[in-house]
């Protein structure tokens, strides 16, 4: 309520009030996003919580004397939500479990090893160094050159900016510093696979934010080979659709 080891940092009244509903919010669909919105706090079906894009949560419930933060990164928030409400909290017991060493180490090897896969596959491409260039689109891209070693593969954008590079490893993350379409170049990891022998897939993270990108370039596809999709796109701006003037073969295919 506003305090902290005895001191008042915030009114208590201000607290309250900032924690019910302030504003109809009911046309929404969703049942924890048409409860009331506070104060930049939405009222939950279990006490109140601050949202963040794409699953950034931090629910209260005082009657509980519970805090449960949480970082993702998905489209469905309402699916974390519903976790929640339906198997934690029936769950909880004002006693301590009992003690389960063969439970307690199963859990700590399975947090010890999450961590996010590169992508990995087992088709054999056939890799082909290609410069595709595009119409006139609204983020200045002019052309895409891909290019491949023995391990990994390049894509070189020309933009309106210069040259940006995106290297991404066959089975293993290779790191590069990104913009194209963002406000900002971010460090991004990026890994690929054949998903047939002529079309590639190439996925990328932002190493500082919720952002994934997946791009696919289809070698047998002249109208629109270089597809892209954005996942946890909140509040991003958003990659044109590229179709190519010309395939151009590249230097060495």
């Amino acid at each position: 309520h506003g305090q902290w080891n005895g001191r008042q940092i915030l009114p208590a009244d201000y607290l309250a009030s900032a924690t019910v509903k302030q504003a109809d919010n009911s046309m929404n669909a969703l049942p924890d996003w048409k409860l009331g919105y506070g104060y930049q706090f939405w009222v939950s079906q279990y006490g109140y919580r601050g949202d963040g894009a794409a699953g950034q949560f931090v629910i209260v419930i005082e009657e509980l004397d519970l805090c449960i933060v949480v970082t993702s990164c998905m489209s469905d928030m309402q699916k974390v939500l519903n976790i929640f409400w339906e198997d934690l909290i029936p769950n909880l017991n004002d006693n301590a479990l009992e003690e389960d060493p063969e439970s307690c180490s199963e859990l700590q090897k399975y947090i010890s090893n999450m961590k996010i896969q590169p992508l990995s596959g087992t088709v054999e491409g056939i890799p082909v160094n290609r410069i595709f260039r595009f119409k006139n689109n609204e983020a200045g891209i002019q052309q895409c050159e891909i290019s491949f070693g023995d391990q990994c593969c390049s894509l070189v954008f020309q933009t309106s900016r210069g040259a940006e590079h995106l290297r991404a490893g066959f089975g293993y993350f290779e790191y590069s510093i990104f913009q194209l379409t963002d406000t900002l170049p971010h460090r991004v990891a990026a890994s690929a696979r054949w998903l047939s022998p002529d079309k590639l897939e190439i996925e990328t993270m932002i190493c500082d934010g919720i952002y994934r990108d997946s791009w696919t370039i289809d070698f047998s596809d002249h109208e629109e080979p270089l597809k892209h999709r954005d996942i946890c796109c909140c509040f991003r701006p958003l990659k044109p659709r590229l179709f190519p003037d010309t395939v151009t073969p590249g230097e060495y295919s």
